[in-house]
């Protein structure tokens, strides 16, 4: 009887100790997850720097940025609202560092924001947003540049208003393949004429204008129309 007892002691005290093992296993598996997770937050790749425009015309900005060393690659984001909901509108992979916003509508503030990922098995890991950068994209090109001679001194330039544009720059030069020199800079938003005075008679002038786009500091042009040839009266 007592050797009984003895043996039914042994077993409980097994039993006691493995399951005190077993709570030290699942103390220590929960240890080593917890410690994979953090690894995995370890990789999270720099943030990006020195976003900038490198190419703009009246409708698609180009973008570029420094590397990220171990970046698997880059989400772009785009606002029309510096402090506003930014969208993800693409991404990139490898080592590209660079991006060319498409469609857009000319004379238009745009703001964007980059972020470098790292794919660690199936998890991404994202970096911290770039400082925000603000662009314009330019007013489209002059057209219908046309002109009357309302004397041999006094020309009058008129062309297709631009959507959107601040004002235009108007050029002039006194022989075909001659320098051009701005003559005049038009800030009136509705004003697309142009009053040139003081020229010599029978004599032929070149003429070109282009748009340009003032917002938040930025000055944008647009390409310049086609040149216009016209003669003043004798």
């Amino acid at each position: 009887m007592i050797q009984k007892l003895k043996n039914i002691t042994v077993v409980f005290l097994a039993l006691a100790l493995i399951m005190s093992n077993m709570g030290s296993l699942a103390y220590s598996f929960g240890q080593t997850n917890m410690t994979k997770e953090n690894n995995v937050t370890d990789y999270r790749p720099d943030k990006v720097i020195e976003l900038r425009v490198t190419m703009k015309n009246s409708d698609c900005i180009k973008l570029q940025w420094n590397n990220v060393k171990g970046a698997s690659g880059y989400r772009i984001y785009r606002s029309t609202m510096k402090n506003g909901f930014y969208r993800k509108i693409d991404e990139v992979c490898g080592k590209t560092t660079c991006y060319i916003d498409k469609e857009l509508d000319s004379g238009t503030n745009y703001y964007y924001k980059v972020r470098a990922f790292k794919k660690i098995n199936d998890k991404i890991c994202l970096g911290l947003s770039s400082d925000i950068l603000d662009a314009t994209t330019c007013p489209p090109v002059v057209t219908n540049l046309h002109a009357n001679c309302i004397s041999n001194c006094f020309v009058e330039l008129n062309w297709q208003t631009v959507y959107k544009s601040s004002g235009y720059e108007v050029y002039r030069a006194s022989g075909e393949s001659g320098n051009f020199t701005k003559v005049a800079t038009l800030t009136d938003n509705g004003r697309s004429c142009y009053k040139d005075k003081n020229l010599k008679s029978r004599k032929k002038y070149y003429y070109k204008v282009r748009a340009f786009k003032e917002l938040n500091g930025q000055v944008c042009f647009g390409d310049f129309s086609d040149v216009l040839t016209i003669c003043t009266e004798k």
